[in-house]
């Protein structure tokens, strides 16, 4: 059985983390969204918020930036 987290909580977290992912690059919000979408980070980060949110925030950020960079991001 897959576990189900209230939708309030991912949400709540996919919006820190984009604040968080912006401020480690430079980016606005919305730059740091665009990004993340653009390369498939945000859906990642839905499908695997329930191991993503037990592990340290900072590290998930570097470790979605080498995903994104994979899939042809240039930040670095």
């Amino acid at each position: 059985m897959e576990n189900t987290y209230p939708i309030r909580d991912k949400i709540e977290y996919i919006i820190a983390f984009i604040n968080e992912f912006g401020q480690r690059f430079g980016l606005t919000d919305s730059q740091a969204y665009r990004y993340l979408k653009t390369y498939g980070a945000i859906t990642n980060i839905d499908k695997h918020y329930g191991a993503l949110h037990i592990q340290d925030f900072r590290g998930n950020v570097e470790d979605v930036a080498i995903f994104c960079r994979r899939k042809g991001g240039q930040l670095i």
